[in-house]
């Protein structure tokens, strides 16, 4: 199994380890070296038709890199588009769900989808994230990535937590999440999003540790709301 290890502490490299036949899948433009033992080339993930759902619900690419230690074992570092942390999650047959942008690589025996949000109403205020996610399944290492750190909160059973959906980054599907604006209960959705407006925050998603509980990925930065900022700060033309 190809081994995968956090190199450098601000905007680290995700290095893999690859023994001859193995390969991973990558993000488009994601890797930033590789052993010259290795292939990389470019395949549409799923075929073209899930494809281009992903690229057009989530945000993530079209196209993903296949990356082969063909000629012997080698290694690559790879780095996501945006500043920030990574963080690679072990899956033993389990799913995960991941906002938008969120992957970044893994194994290339897990299973990438595209899953539609059962709330239009409330999908429409989602900003990153909105009526799509990925799930990821399988069992094997997948690798997400964020702008900003990452913290991992903990849902403990019968709790229930509130996380911003633009720094929500991933979560196991067995958790119960339900998307929201944060407001108070009651009103109609036009009161919420004047509520919401008024607060300065938007979409949320409250999980809820049922039996079990579970744990939820949290970024220091919402990736929307970095945009937005950066788009007042930029001169205009």
């Amino acid at each position: 199994m190809p081994t995968y290890s956090i190199q450098g502490s601000t905007d680290p490299f995700v290095h893999v380890e690859l023994a001859e036949g193995e390969k991973i899948m990558a993000e488009r433009d994601a890797m930033a070296m590789m052993s010259d033992t290795i292939d990389l080339s470019g395949k549409a993930r799923g075929g073209a038709l899930k494809s281009l759902a992903r690229a057009v619900t989530t945000g993530e690419s079209f196209f993903m890199q296949e990356i082969v230690a063909s000629r012997g074992s080698g290694s690559v570092m790879l780095s996501p588009q945006f500043p920030g942390e990574v963080k690679p999650i072990e899956l033993q047959g389990e799913e995960w769900m991941l906002n938008h942008g969120a992957f970044l690589a893994g194994d290339e025996s897990l299973s990438i989808q595209t899953v539609r949000q059962k709330s239009v109403g409330m999908a429409v205020f989602g900003g990153s994230g909105g009526f799509f996610q990925l799930k990821v399944s399988g069992t094997g290492t997948m690798v997400v990535a964020t702008i900003g750190a990452i913290r991992e909160i903990t849902v403990e059973p019968g709790q229930e937590v509130i996380v911003d959906n633009g720094h929500a980054v991933a979560w196991p599907a067995n958790l119960e999440a339900s998307i929201g604006l944060a407001t108070k209960p009651g009103g109609g959705l036009l009161s919420k999003a004047v509520g919401s407006a008024k607060t300065g925050e938007g979409v949320i998603i409250r999980f809820k540790g049922g039996n079990t509980g579970g744990r939820v990925l949290v970024s220091s930065r919402s990736r929307s709301a970095f945009i937005s900022w950066m788009s007042e700060e930029l001169p205009s033309s």
